[in-house]
C-alpha cells in the first residue's frame, strides 16, 4: 500500500478525479498486461501535469414477494444513510484519499476499471479466499458467490450454474481461463470442469460477473461469466510440492517449478487427483494433468505468451441394476495450446492477438444384452475441437472517453456417431465484433455503453446491446442502473441430433431427432445495483436488484416420427424447440468485513421470485442461496477458517427428484512452517454435509470427508 505524507497537498475535486483516472489506467490488470504494469512513478508525474492545467467545470481526466420487498427497502436504506464525505463539500480533498491502491476488474468491459466504474457487479475471489474456503475443486469456489447453484451429478464431474436453468451441463454461463473459453460443444454444450489442467494454488484470482455479458463475450455469456486468471510464470518463480490424503479415497498431488532466463519466464506444473465420489453410486474418479506457461518480453512494448496443457481422467458413471446405463468407467482427455501477442504502447493503450486450440475426446463403450449370442453395442466415443482467434484493443479516445473493441472468429467441430447417426465430423463457424465505450461526463458519473454482433453459421445473426449509468454521489458509494441483452446459440446437438440405436442394421429406438431451424435463446436483464465501501471500518457491500426475462429456451418436445423414420406404429422421439421462457426477479448481495488483518467475514445471500412456462424450469431455479466464510488468525502462523454454504430446494433439468435444502460446512486449520531455505504448510480440512445430503438426485449421498495437506515451497 502506498503511503502519503500527512501534509499532502489538497486536491480539488477535478484534480482528484484526474488523479484517479490516471492511476486506473496505470494499475493495469494482469489479464491484459501479463507482467502487470504498475506505473506509480508515471502516475505521479502525470498528476503534476494535471495540476498545471485548469480543468473546465464539469470535466475530468420460489420466494414470496414480501421477503424480496423487505430486502429491497433495507437495501435502499443502507444506501441512503451511508456515512461518507461528499465530493466538493469544502472544495478540497486530500491527495492521500486518491493515492491508495484501488482494485481493478476487467471482465465486465475488457477495460481495466475500478469496481465503481464497471458496468456490472463483479465478485472477486482472491487467493486468500481460495485458501480459506478449504475447497478441493474449482467448482466449489462458486459457492462463495450469491446466486450460484452447485452440484455433482456423478463421476466427480461438477455442475455450476448462475440462477439455475441447468441440468448436468453448465450451458448458460461462460467460463474463461486466461481468456480461453472452457465451453465444450459436446451434447447440449456447457463447461467441462474436468478439462482443467491447473490446481487451485495456480490461481491468482477469479472475477465472477453476476449477470449477463454477451455484450463483451458473445455466445454463452448468458446469465453469468467467470474469468479465471492464473499466476504468471514471473509470479511463480521457485518450486512447490503438495500432497493431500484423506478418507473416501482422497489422494491429491501437485508439483510446480518456475524460473527465468533473461527476458523469458516459464512455469511447469503437474498433478493428480482422485476420490471415491458420492455414496450409493459407482462414482470413483481420478485424473492427472500437466500444464506449461511461458512469457517472453520481446522488447519494451511487446510480449509473447505461450500456454499448453493436457489432462486425462477416468470417471465412474452408470447405475446398478440398470441394463441401459450400467456401471462403467468413462475415459476423458483434454488438451489445449494458446499463443498470445501483446503490445503495450502506453498504460492506456494496448493491442493483443490471441489464438488457441482445444481438443476434447471421450471413450465410453459398453454392451446391452439383446439375444443370448448378440449384444447391442453402445459407443459414445466422441471428439470435439475449438479453434479461436481474437483481436482486442483498448485506448483513450479523448480526455473523458475510453474504448475497448475487438473481433473474434471461432470454429467448432464434433465427431460423435452415436448422437448424430453419421461418421462425418460436424462443423460450425461463428464470427463476432464488439465495442465498449466508457464516458465520464463529470466527477460523479460514469456511463458505459456498447455491444456485440455475432454471426453464427446455424442460428444466424445475434446482437447484444448494453447501456449502464454509474452515479457516485460521494466517495465510496456507487449506484448503478443498467440494461443488457444476451444470447446463447443452439449447440450442434440441439440443432442436428439424430440419437438412435441400431441393432443388426435395424433402428430399434430413437431418443432425439432434431428438425433444426433453432434460434438463439435470449435474456433481457435490467438491474439496479449498489456498491458501498467504508475503508476505515474494513467494510464493503455490493447488492444487485435484478429482473431477467429469458425467452426462446430450447426444450425437448415429443413428436411423432416423420414417414420413413418409424420403427413401430407408435414411433416418436424428442425434438428440441425454442419453446420455453422464464422470469427471474430478486436480490443478491455480498457483505465483506475485515476490520483487522487478523480476522474477516464474508456473507453472501440471494433470493428470487421465479416463474416459467414449465414447472420443471421454475423448479430448476433455487429460491435462495447463502454462504458465510470466516477466517481468524490464532497466532502469527496458525489460521482457522470455516464456511457454511446453503442451496435452496432445486430440481435440476432432466431429473425426476427435487433436492431439498442442501447444506455444506467446511472447516480448515492451517499452520505455516519455516524450514531450512523453504516454507512449509500443514492443513487439516473437514467437509460435512447437512440438511438434505442427497446430491443432484435421490440416493446419491454426499459423504463426510476429512483430509490433511502438506506443502513445501521455496
Amino acid at each position: 500500500m502506498r503511503t502519503v505524507s500527512e501534509t499532502a497537498t489538497p486536491l480539488t475535486s477535478a484534480e482528484a478525479q484526474a488523479s484517479l483516472t490516471i492511476r486506473r489506467h496505470a494499475a493495469r490488470d494482469r489479464t491484459t498486461t501479463g507482467a502487470g504494469w504498475c506505473e506509480r512513478r508515471r502516475a505521479g508525474e502525470e498528476l503534476g501535469e494535471v495540476r498545471a492545467h485548469k480543468n473546465p467545470a464539469g470535466t475530468s481526466a420460489q420466494t414470496r414477494n414480501r421477503p424480496i420487498g423487505a430486502a429491497a427497502v433495507a437495501f435502499a436504506l443502507v444506501c441512503l444513510i451511508s456515512p461518507c464525505r461528499v465530493i466538493g463539500q469544502d472544495g478540497q480533498l486530500s491527495e492521500q484519499d486518491f493515492l491508495a491502491e484501488i482494485p481493478h476488474v476487467i471482465s465486465a468491459s475488457r477495460l481495466p476499471q475500478a469496481p465503481s466504474d464497471s458496468p456490472a457487479v463483479v465478485t472477486v475471489i482472491d487467493r486468500e479466499m481460495i485458501r480459506a474456503s478449504g475447497a478441493r475443486d474449482l467448482a466449489e469456489l462458486f459457492q462463495l458467490v450469491p446466486g450460484f447453484h452447485w452440484g455433482t451429478p456423478r463421476g466427480g464431474r461438477d455442475v455450476v450454474a448462475y440462477h439455475g436453468l441447468s441440468g448436468q451441463f453448465s450451458q448458460r454461463m461462460q467460463v474463461l481461463l486466461n481468456g480461453r473459453s472452457l465451453y465444450a460443444p459436446y451434447l447440449f454444450g456447457g463447461v467441462d470442469w474436468a478439462s482443467l489442467t491447473i490446481t487451485l494454488d495456480d490461481i491468482d484470482y477469479i472475477e465472477v460477473l453476476r449477470g449477463s455479458n454477451s455484450a463483451t463475450y458473445g455466445a454463452n455469456a448468458f446469465l453469468g461469466v467467470a474469468n479465471i486468471v492464473t499466476r504468471t510464470a514471473a509470479q511463480s518463480v521457485g518450486a512447490l510440492a503438495q500432497v493431500s490424503y484423506g478418507n473416501n479415497g482422497i489422494v491429491d498431488t501437485s508439483a510446480r517449478i518456475a524460473s527465468d532466463y533473461k527476458s523469458l519466464h516459464w512455469r511447469l506444473s503437474a498433478g493428480s487427483r482422485r476420490d471415491n465420489g458420492l455414496e450409493n453410486t459407482f462414482d470413483d474418479n481420478s485424473k492427472w494433468f500437466v500444464d506449461l506457461g511461458a512469457e517472453l518480453q520481446l522488447n519494451a512494448t511487446d510480449e509473447l505468451s505461450l500456454a499448453a496443457g493436457m489432462t486425462r481422467g477416468d470417471y465412474g458413471i452408470g447405475f446398478e441394476n440398470n441394463v441401459g446405463d450400467p456401471p462403467r468407467t468413462e475415459a476423458l482427455e483434454s488438451k489445449y495450446g494458446l499463443l498470445r501477442w501483446r503490445r503495450s504502447l502506453s498504460p492506456t493503450h494496448e493491442i493483443s492477438v490471441t489464438y488457441y486450440h482445444t481438443e476434447d475426446t471421450g471413450s465410453d463403450r459398453y454392451e446391452i444384452p439383446v439375444t443370448p449370442t448378440t449384444p447391442l453395442v453402445i459407443d459414445y466415443g466422441r471428439r470435439a475441437s475449438r479453434d479461436s482467434i481474437d483481436y482486442q484493443q483498448y485506448f483513450d479516445l479523448a480526455r473523458d472517453w475510453r474504448v475497448s473493441w475487438g473481433a473474434q472468429y471461432q470454429r467448432e467441430t464434433l465427431w460423435a456417431p452415436q448422437l448424430f447417426n453419421t461418421e462425418a465430423t460436424l462443423r460450425t463457424d461463428a464470427a463476432s465484433v464488439f465495442a465498449n465505450f466508457e464516458w465520464r461526463p463529470s466527477v460523479n458519473w460514469t456511463l458505459n455503453f456498447g455491444g456485440l454482433v455475432e454471426h453464427d453459421q446455424d442460428s444466424g445473426n445475434n446482437a447484444a446491446p448494453r447501456a449502464v449509468a454509474n452515479w457516485k454521489p460521494m466517495p465510496g458509494q456507487t449506484f448503478r442502473l443498467g440494461y443488457s441483452r444476451a444470447f446463447r446459440p443452439p449447440s450442434l446437438f440441439e440443432q442436428k441430433s439424430d440419437w438412435r440405436f441400431i441393432f443388426q442394421g435395424q433402428t430399434i429406438d430413437i431418443r432425439f431427432l432434431s428438425r433444426g431451424g433453432l434460434q438463439a435463446e435470449t435474456v433481457d436483464a435490467s438491474e439496479l445495483s449498489y456498491l458501498g465501501e467504508w475503508s476505515d471500518l474494513g467494510l464493503r457491500l455490493d447488492a444487485r436488484l435484478f429482473d431477467e426475462r429469458v425467452r426462446s429456451l430450447i426444450l425437448p418436445k415429443v413428436y411423432s416420427l416423420p414417414p420413413g423414420e418409424e420403427f413401430n406404429p407408435e414411433s416418436d422421439a424428442y425434438d428440441l424447440r425454442n419453446a420455453g421462457s422464464a422470469h427471474i426477479r430478486g436480490l443478491s448481495y455480498q457483505l465483506r468485513l475485515r476490520p483487522t488483518g487478523r480476522w474477516s467475514l464474508i456473507f453472501s445471500h440471494y433470493m428470487a421470485k421465479r416463474s416459467a412456462s414449465e414447472d420443471y424450469l421454475r423448479e430448476s431455479i433455487a429460491p435462495y442461496t447463502f454462504s458465510l466464510l470466516g477466517t481468524f488468525g490464532l497466532t502469527e502462523r496458525t489460521r482457522l477458517s470455516g464456511g457454511v454454504y446453503v442451496l435452496g430446494p432445486v430440481r435440476w433439468i432432466g431429473e425426476a427428484d427435487t433436492i431439498g435444502r442442501a447444506g455444506l460446512g467446511r472447516l480448515r486449520l492451517e499452520h505455516s512452517l519455516k524450514l531450512a531455505g523453504a516454507n512449509g504448510t500443514i492443513a487439516l480440512t473437514a467437509r460435512v454435509p447437512f440438511a438434505d445430503k442427497n446430491q443432484f438426485r435421490d440416493g446419491q449421498i454426499v459423504p463426510n470427508e476429512f483430509w490433511a495437506t502438506v506443502s513445501v515451497s521455496y
